[in-house]
């Protein structure tokens, strides 16, 4: 099958598998900002998005091994029990040292202790998600993903009513039972299908162990930074602007880029395992014709979004969110558009470096990315004004795209020159 037309099949499969979730996902934000109000809906975010960046330093470098070695391997069913093994194994080995921390400084064990549980069911949810993926199984990560919003939805609404004051407790607790929910369901689903494609070809812990720690462990760290490129606005503009307009701010985020991941985070889940798949056979051809027509999509769908967000979009929104109609959040929203979709951009092109195994470079163009984002904030550090925070986050995207960018762009500039002098000598 021509990759574009397999890639077009997955994508809308994975599609289903994250708009109906996210759909769910839209309607918490609003419905969460009103029960808990502007400052307690940005101080769980905060705490949530801490989870998702250590749950990258942990189980990042296992996901993205997944993603790479899976297709290529011979004995697919007992590289999947490895998997498994080696992700709760890692878990367990930072729960306690994850525990004490949080204890330390929060000064709260049952809160410790109910970060870490999101921690670990977050991580090895991330392992079977990866796992049914590259099993093509597209279809099962609608149910699973379906079953994960719904769940976390209902229980986070049903004991918010019930604990008012507990909302940190009981956003958490519903977070673990909704990931613990999608674990079991696609723990039965791929082990139904592995045993079904399973060959006598042996696979070892230790090798397997080492090809994930070198490939994956720069990309860890690589999440982590990605993660703090659209955290660090959020603490900043909390400690130098206020909580509500951070809260505002965060709510907008969430509903605007978050939404814009879920519906761009398809193509990546459907295309990676293609073209790992493609570059194993030497289809270096089909993978750059693939690569351009997803980025002249994304393209379209920035330029539409964009439109669409100042025309009318930004109206509803604010409706919905009970945030205040003025300039100032009109152009926030605006920013996190552009600077969610050239990310997202990058993502792409960036995956001719996980081909390569070349997460090192990966893990360097994002931390120095990082810093300029950081260094921006320095020099601006006196202005009050919050759309320094978003403006931050639009730089540092639009910086790691021209850095993963930048051999292309010189082969590009390179021929165009070439062509020029052919010209010129006829």
């Amino acid at each position: 099958m021509n990759l574009f037309l397999r890639f077009k099949k997955d994508y809308f499969n994975y599609l289903i598998s994250v708009i109906l979730p996210a759909l769910i996902i839209s309607i918490s934000v609003p419905v969460f900002k009103h029960l808990l109000g502007a400052a307690a809906y940005g101080n769980f975010s905060l705490y949530y998005n801490a989870v998702l960046i250590f749950t990258a330093t942990t189980s990042g470098w296992i996901t993205q091994s997944i993603y790479r070695f899976y297709p290529s391997c011979t004995n697919q069913a007992q590289f999947a029990k490895l998997t498994i093994y080696i992700s709760g194994k890692t878990q367990f080995i930072f729960f306690l040292p994850v525990l004490f921390v949080i204890w330390y400084t929060s000064n709260n064990f049952l809160f410790a202790i109910i970060i870490c549980l999101a921690i670990f069911f977050t991580s090895m949810q991330f392992s079977y998600m990866a796992i049914a993926q590259s099993s093509f199984l597209s279809k099962k990560t609608i149910f699973s993903e379906t079953i994960r919003a719904v769940s976390y939805i209902l229980i986070s609404v049903i004991l918010l009513i019930i604990m008012p004051h507990n909302y940190l407790y009981v956003l958490f607790i519903a977070v673990i039972i909704s990931f613990l929910l999608a674990v079991l369901y696609l723990r039965r689903q791929t082990r139904d299908f592995l045993k079904k494609n399973e060959t006598s070809a042996e696979l070892t812990y230790k090798i397997l162990l080492k090809k994930f720690f070198n490939y994956g462990a720069p990309l860890s760290f690589w999440f982590v930074f990605a993660y703090l490129l659209s955290y660090v606005d959020k603490i900043l503009i909390l400690k130098n602007i206020g909580a509500e307009v951070q809260g505002n701010y965060q709510a907008i985020f969430d509903l605007l880029s978050k939404g814009i991941t879920i519906l761009m985070m398809p193509i990546l889940t459907s295309m990676f395992p293609l073209l790992t798949q493609a570059y194993e056979k030497g289809q270096i051809v089909e993978i750059r014709q693939l690569i351009k027509k997803i980025i002249l999509f994304e393209i379209g769908a920035l330029i539409a979004a964009c439109i669409l967000y100042w025309w009318f979009g930004a109206s509803i929104l604010f409706m919905i969110l009970k945030v205040p109609d003025e300039n100032v959040y009109r152009l926030m929203g605006l920013i996190i558009i552009a600077g969610t979709f050239i990310f997202q951009i990058a993502m792409v092109v960036h995956k001719r470096y996980e081909l390569k195994k070349m997460s090192y470079h990966l893990l360097g163009m994002i931390a120095a990315v990082f810093v300029i984002q950081l260094i921006f904030y320095w020099i601006f550090r006196e202005f009050k004004n919050p759309l320094i925070y978003p403006l931050g986050y639009l730089i540092a995207a639009t910086m790691y795209l021209l850095f993963v960018s930048f051999s292309t762009l010189l082969i590009f500039f390179n021929e165009l020159i070439r062509k020029i002098k052919v010209l010129k000598k006829s």
